[in-house]
This record gives structure tokens, C-alpha cells and sequence, in this order.
């Protein structure tokens, strides 16, 4: 005769392969956001310690600017930050851009100040503050310079010399190069912020105290 099964425990093994399936199934909870040192690429101890104090005492929210990015779009995002109901931080919105887009970066950011001059309220006031730093790109080294000399030597014809690579040359070939890309990160804030005037120095529409 076969043994009964214990319903419970039949039940509780189901329960296991169904939390055991949805734990493989489920789909993985996104990382925080990074670091602002992260993504505004400002590599000196300084700067890093002075961005993490800044998120501390912020609610700092980052753009970045590229080619394919709408004007317009980013415009309503950054007001849509700055002027919203105060909260336990001041709102801080930063633009970042790699050379190439700071032109758009600069025509965004001068958008969003003077819609900002059009209010009646004290949300009309901004401080700018300009910070440059350095993102790293990979550039893959090619086979290297190799130069082929064609040499006439009397009536013997055409004969190809391949110069040969130095030590150095064949220790690097194939090795990923590295390239420095300016990068602009340009700070919009409702009050003025003076971690940033001391290092970047200030821009502002507010008269003088």
C-alpha cells in the first residue's frame, strides 16, 4: 500500500518551487543613482568631497546634454525641478555635457534662466556656478606603424624592407589607448551655494545684498 502523503507538506514543497521560481523570475531592483562625482567626472579629492557634501544637503538632479537631446524637452525638466513645492532640500539641477554639446548645454541652460526671470516669485532668482572635468574614452591601438620602404637597388628590381618594431612597440601593440574628453557640468540653483562660488566662482540675477 502506498504511504499517504501529508497534504501540508505537500503544499508547503509547492510553496517553495513557486517562491524559489518567482525569485529567479522577478525581475532585479534598479541601482540607486550614481555618485555626482561619478557623473559629473570631477577627479580632484577636492571637488569629490565637496560634491558629497552637496548631495547631502541637496536634492541635486543631473542632465546630461547630447546631441540627439530636444532643447525644448530639457528646458520644461529643469523648470519643472527647480520651481516645484519646497521640500526638505533645495532643488539643484546640473547640466553635463562633453565638449562636443556644450554649445547646446549653454543655449539650454540661458532658456531656462530667462523663463525662470519671467515669474512674479522668488522661484525668478537663480545662481550658476560652471565646473569643468574629464571623461576617459577607450581608443583600441591598431597594428601599429609599420612602414614598408621600396628601395631600387641597380638592375636587381623592386625589394620591400618592413622596418622592425622596438621593444616598446611590441610590448603596447593591441593595447587600448586612452583619451581625455572635456566635459561641462554647469549648476542652476534657487539659492546661492557657496562650496561651488569658491571653487567656480558665481553667475547670478540676484541684485546686489
Amino acid at each position: 500500500m502506498n504511504a499517504l502523503r501529508d497534504p501540508q507538506k505537500g503544499n508547503r514543497t509547492s510553496d517553495s518551487l513557486t517562491k524559489r521560481k518567482r525569485a529567479d523570475t522577478d525581475p532585479i531592483a534598479p541601482n540607486k543613482k550614481p555618485k555626482l562625482e561619478a557623473s559629473l567626472n570631477l577627479s580632484s579629492t577636492e571637488d569629490i568631497r565637496m560634491l558629497q557634501a552637496l548631495e547631502s544637503k541637496y536634492d541635486i538632479h543631473v542632465h546630461s546634454v547630447i546631441s540627439s537631446s530636444k532643447i525644448q524637452k530639457k528646458v520644461v525638466s529643469i523648470l519643472q525641478h527647480l520651481t516645484r513645492p519646497a521640500t526638505s532640500k533645495t532643488s539643484v539641477t546640473v547640466l553635463r555635457a562633453k565638449a562636443p554639446d556644450t554649445g547646446k548645454l549653454v543655449s539650454i541652460a540661458e532658456i531656462a534662466k530667462r523663463e525662470l526671470e519671467k515669474r512674479a516669485d522668488n522661484a525668478r532668482i537663480w545662481f550658476q556656478y560652471i565646473a569643468l572635468g574629464e571623461e576617459l574614452k577607450e581608443i583600441p591601438r591598431g597594428d601599429g606603424n609599420t612602414i614598408i620602404e621600396e628601395t631600387k637597388l641597380g638592375d636587381t628590381g623592386d625589394n620591400d624592407f618592413e622596418t622592425m618594431k622596438t621593444p616598446f612597440e611590441r610590448a603596447i601593440e593591441g593595447q587600448p589607448r586612452w583619451r581625455g574628453i572635456p566635459v561641462m557640468s554647469l549648476f542652476l540653483s534657487p539659492v546661492p551655494i557657496e562650496e561651488l562660488k569658491r571653487r567656480y566662482g558665481e553667475q547670478t540675477n540676484a541684485g546686489p545684498k
